[in-house]
């Protein structure tokens, strides 16, 4: 039988019997961990938004890491408890759960000022010892953080509508500053393997493809660029003028979902790849980037993974707040 996702696929880059860039579908969202921090409850919707991901994919989980540059281990059975470990033991000059409770008045303890006992980054996957999967889930921890999980091609599109409702659960509590979800890539650090030109052709080809690690959003302000699904917050929300009127504008196929913090919008039933080779349009991605152009990131994202160029990147990202003529 053919693979029907073929034609994105024949980018999976594998060196060494390694898969370094695997398509997959991503969500991905970035928050401030301090903004999620209440005085004697901890960060309990943050672990909320960390279980539900990992609910997703549980039974598939074999190995797990540290940290980027850890060895990964073998699961074991305590370790799926390591991100929220080290958020409830976060300390600041010994002492303990400081994340809990606030430092002068008003305001808690500068992040940079708290330690995770060691722990910067907890990955869990399907794979190998080496493989960049596509079923995962990454939760990065410090003070700018980000959460995303990773899943199949194949069992999104079998059903978006029940991975519209995973996201939005996995998110449903949180503070955030922004998110996005749909076709992605999980690879190794592109800027440390000099795989940079993996990224340029698919950028070339497939409109719809995220190919920038949360690592490299989690910095910016505003909505640094859209997708199948996008998550804007309640203060940007508010500069475009609120719910009702935000809501006002939007027109089928476009959704949006009403979060605690914000909306998650979704353009169209399902997500697309937007080959150029095939015309295949993206109206309602163009559709979701009109009605949040005004609050767009304006900060330089730190990234050339596009044409080895800063300004081809930045480009890229702005690729749907106007639609081409």
């Amino acid at each position: 039988m053919t693979d029907p996702y073929s034609k994105l696929r024949q980018f999976n880059e594998v060196w060494n019997n390694r898969r370094l860039f695997t398509a997959c579908i991503e969500f991905m969202f970035w928050y401030e961990t301090l903004d999620n921090a209440e005085e004697g409850a901890g960060l309990s919707e943050i672990e909320k938004s960390y279980w539900a991901m990992v609910e997703a994919i549980q039974p598939r989980i074999n190995f797990f890491s540290k940290s980027e540059s850890s060895k990964r281990s073998k699961l074991k059975r305590d370790s799926l408890d390591l991100f929220a470990y080290s958020l409830r033991h976060a300390q600041v000059k010994g002492l303990p759960n400081a994340i809990r409770f606030p430092v002068e008045e008003g305001g808690y303890m500068p992040i940079e000022q708290l330690d995770f006992g060691g722990i910067n980054q907890v990955t869990l996957l399907q794979g190998g010892e080496h493989d960049k999967s596509d079923v995962f889930v990454d939760a990065h921890v410090t003070g700018l953080s980000y959460q995303r999980f990773g899943l199949t091609i194949e069992e999104v599109v079998a059903d978006p509508a029940a991975y519209v409702r995973l996201c939005i659960e996995a998110i449903a509590g949180a503070k955030f500053r922004s998110g996005f979800g749909g076709f992605s890539f999980n690879y190794v650090d592109v800027y440390i393997n000099g795989n940079d030109q993996l990224t340029t052709p698919v950028a070339g080809r497939f409109k719809g493809v995220n190919l920038i690690h949360a690592w490299r959003y989690r910095k910016l302000d505003g909505v640094p660029t859209v997708n199948w699904l996008t998550v804007v917050s309640t203060a940007d929300l508010d500069r475009l003028g609120g719910w009702d009127a935000v809501a006002a504008r939007v027109h089928e196929p476009v959704v949006m979902h009403r979060l605690p913090h914000g909306a998650l919008f979704q353009a169209g039933p399902t997500p697309l790849l937007g080959d150029v080779n095939e015309q295949e349009r993206l109206d309602a991605y163009y559709a979701v980037g009109a009605l949040l152009a005004p609050v767009r990131s304006t900060l330089t994202i730190q990234s050339s993974v596009v044409n080895g160029s800063r300004e081809d990147t930045i480009a890229w990202m702005n690729r749907f707040y106007t639609q081409p003529t």
